[in-house]
């Protein structure tokens, strides 16, 4: 699949030495193919190219980047260079098959040299064959000092007999003898494939101590973290291709897609139509990530004309998913049937896996199942594996969950059983807001009923009691609507 950028880059001035070697040197030794340096101004939306040749008898290149540090909050905010390489079918923005073929791999700000060889790469770049051509280094910089930000590159060429090639295996895409039911999953992860601390085999580890059955493999604006689901011990856990998307103006998340498909991020706010169509048109789903989050370059400013769903629950309960979760809502009002999906962004060791968690009825546990349930809403939100909520509707002997629609004959009863919260609020909400509300004993189970006459949609909320200042209680499940029609 071929999902391309569509923005031109803005070269900006620099010094540079271009070295090109007149002739491949001897096995096992090394030449320098590009030497840059410059000064970036102030800003974050940009691209550039550093093109150098590579001759024949090339087995590995080496980028090695610099630049000058400004830390505004640790950890969050400060001057970054992201990172890249393309090879010789191409890189520029807007030009679908050859950036895709030419993607050879892309760490972001996360590293300082990274390698890409015949037989193994740094993670987050792929490994294959070194083509005789023109490469590219593609440079992201983030400035944020307002004088600007010293760099530096330099490309290293290695030459040697040719190693026996990278072998890679991607997970099955159906787990068999997993049939109707319901499954938890998180639909946000990350490995050392992009910034994230996890190799695939502690991941695929820490996701079976959460209790999943599925998750989402999505690192920033690579792919190459499928090419190694299928040398990990799964057992019956489904792997979910996907791609966190990081534009410079917020980032989704394209989930189910083909284990080989790379997704652009190069464009600005204008582009997200033409890239969410294609990844559709690729079996995928397209979910606004984290939209509420108050950071440069993160916050979301694409719009939700063209989501599929809405990342409403990110990591732990917070003032910025209270945000994510009133947007949607809003969407919800406004007639937009957009689904309500979690997932934990999990990067370091420190962060949960599986807090918060999707479940998603499907009638079997496959790729394709789990995108089409996720699409229509089909799934609630959970804290963890101990939390359990089922949202029905009932008319005579109809009866729909989440993501369903449910045909109105007078009045319908509506019903929400929950386990495993003690002194937990149960609410259900329509587009009016709270219909009912409850609240559980210490055994942390019971249900809370109402009826409703009315068209249009009602969900429920499990929270925390209030905080001392009033404040709502963190979250902890949450539905996606059942869809009440005349």
């Amino acid at each position: 699949m071929v999902i391309e950028a569509g923005s031109t880059p803005t070269p900006l001035a620099t010094s540079e030495r271009l070295v090109v070697p007149a002739q491949a040197p001897a096995p096992a030794s090394t030449a320098i193919a590009l030497e840059r340096a410059g000064r970036y101004r102030f800003g974050l939306d940009r691209w550039e190219y550093l093109p150098f040749t590579v001759p024949p008898g090339v087995t590995r290149i080496m980028v090695e980047a610099e630049h000058s540090e400004l830390t505004l909050v640790p950890g969050v905010a400060g001057n970054c260079l992201d990172l890249g390489i393309f090879g010789p079918p191409g890189w520029q923005p807007g030009q679908p098959d050859t950036s895709a073929a030419g993607f050879r791999g892309w760490s972001g700000g996360a590293r300082r040299v990274v390698t890409v060889g015949v037989d193994e790469s740094t993670p987050g770049y792929l490994a294959g064959p070194i083509t005789p051509g023109i490469w590219a280094v593609a440079l992201g910089p983030v400035v944020l000092s307002p004088f600007g930000m010293r760099w530096a590159v330099r490309v290293t060429l290695e030459y040697g007999d040719p190693p026996a090639p990278a072998l890679h295996t991607y997970a099955p895409a159906t787990v068999p003898g997993r049939g109707p039911g319901w499954y938890r999953g998180d639909l946000h992860l990350h490995t050392v494939h992009s910034d994230g601390q996890r190799t695939p085999e502690e991941l695929a580890k820490a996701v079976r101590e959460a209790r999943l059955d599925f998750f989402a493999s999505t690192d920033h604006n690579t792919n190459a973290a499928h090419r190694a689901w299928g040398e990990v011990p799964l057992d019956d856990i489904l792997v979910l291709p996907g791609e966190e998307v990081t534009t410079r103006h917020g980032h989704w998340l394209a989930l189910g897609l083909p284990d080989s498909a790379w997704v652009d991020w190069r464009y600005g706010r204008g582009g997200l139509r033409r890239y969410a169509a294609q990844v559709r048109e690729a079996g995928g789903l397209v979910v606004a990530a984290h939209p509420a989050a108050p950071l440069p370059s993160v916050a979301w400013e694409h719009g939700y004309a063209h989501v599929d769903a809405v990342e409403v629950w990110n990591g732990r309960w917070g003032v910025d998913d209270e945000v994510s979760l009133r947007i949607w809502d809003r969407l919800l009002r406004r007639g937009r049937r957009v689904a309500a999906v979690g997932g934990s962004d999990a990067h370091a060791y420190v962060d949960a896996v599986g807090w918060p968690q999707v479940c998603v009825h499907v009638p079997e546990l496959s790729r394709a199942a789990l995108v089409d349930a996720l699409r229509r809403g089909r799934s609630y939100l959970a804290e963890s594996a101990d939390v359990e909520l089922e949202l029905t509707a009932g008319n005579g002997t109809d009866r729909a969950g989440p993501g369903e629609e449910l045909a109105l004959r007078g009045r319908a009863t509506v019903e929400a059983t929950v386990t495993g919260v003690p002194g937990a609020t149960v609410t259900l909400k329509n587009a009016a807001g709270a219909v009912a509300t409850g609240r559980l004993d210490r055994s942390g189970h019971g249900r809370l009923t109402v009826e409703v006459d009315k068209p249009g949609y009602i969900r429920a909320e499990v929270r925390r009691p209030r905080s001392r200042l009033g404040l709502p209680g963190s979250m902890l499940a949450l539905s996606n609507p059942v869809w009440l029609t005349r």
